[in-house]
């Protein structure tokens, strides 16, 4: 059994595809593998595959040059481009066997089918999709498809969740924001010790490099999508009882002043 890994895409279309393709488990015109339809391999996306992490990752995706989200031709610009990859991952997925692809409900997409929750905010820039800003709100199949995204699962002895092992960490309530639940990576103990689960896999918290390691080395952080060019994506090879690991992908890529 092998298991593939994405963290938060946030709305990188190509880098999405991109990672699928490299991990061999999309070809060219974004349809499944061979590989990926064997049965022996599953495919994990830990969840926020909506909403661009900058006003200027907005602006790349609606190919404006100042993205502004209180411009309703903007907003409705970002709102199409999304819809549109959550149709092609949707695609990707109807077109596997059951159980080969398993999409994790991050707070961002959360978010998106909460029409009580108001907008989340990157820095700079809100969230307003689907908020009514624009006048439209998300079609109705793919809000019942996020809808059905559940918020973790477990495989072959590893949890994985888009925040953390405990089920208040990837609880979207008022409260996730306020008591700052990834706080849990910074505690000096083993979330995992009274679970049955051997290894926890994590996204939602920022990772430059590539992986950052928590509760005791029992839980691997993965979120480097956001960030520019750089992706990674974690391969595990299951085989008796044990894990092998491998990171793939752009860990880090910066310029630097001389």
């Amino acid at each position: 059994m092998r298991v593939v890994i994405v963290g938060d895409i946030h709305a990188q279309v190509e880098k999405f595809w991109r990672v699928l393709i490299e991990a061999g488990l999309a070809d060219e015109k974004r349809v499944p593998t061979k590989r990926l339809l064997g049965g022996d391999i599953q495919l994990v996306l830990l969840g926020d595959l909506v909403h661009a992490k900058s006003r200027e990752r907005y602006a790349e995706l609606t190919n404006v040059q100042i993205y502004d989200e209180f411009n309703p031709e903007h907003l409705r610009k970002a709102e199409l481009v999304q819809e549109n990859f959550l149709r092609e991952v949707k695609a990707f997925q109807d077109a596997l066997p059951a159980g080969a692809m398993h999409i994790l409900m991050g707070n961002h997409d959360f978010n998106t089918i909460d029409q009580e929750q108001g907008p989340l905010r990157t820095d700079d820039v809100s969230h307003l999709e689907w908020k009514g800003v624009s006048g439209s709100s998300l079609d109705k199949d793919l809000f019942d498809w996020i809808r059905s995204w559940p918020k973790e699962t477990e495989i072959e002895g590893l949890h994985l969740a888009h925040v953390g092992p405990y089920p208040e960490h990837n609880t979207y309530d008022e409260g996730f924001y306020v008591e700052n639940r990834r706080r849990w990576i910074y505690e000096d103990r083993d979330f995992l010790k009274d679970t049955p689960c051997r290894l926890g896999i994590y996204g939602h918290t920022p990772v430059r490099g590539g992986v950052n390691i928590a509760s005791q080395g029992r839980a691997i952080l993965i979120d480097t999508n956001g960030y520019l060019d750089e992706y990674t994506y974690l391969e595990i090879k299951i085989c008796r009882g044990q894990y092998r690991l491998r990171m793939r992908g752009l860990f880090f890529d910066e310029w630097v002043q001389r």
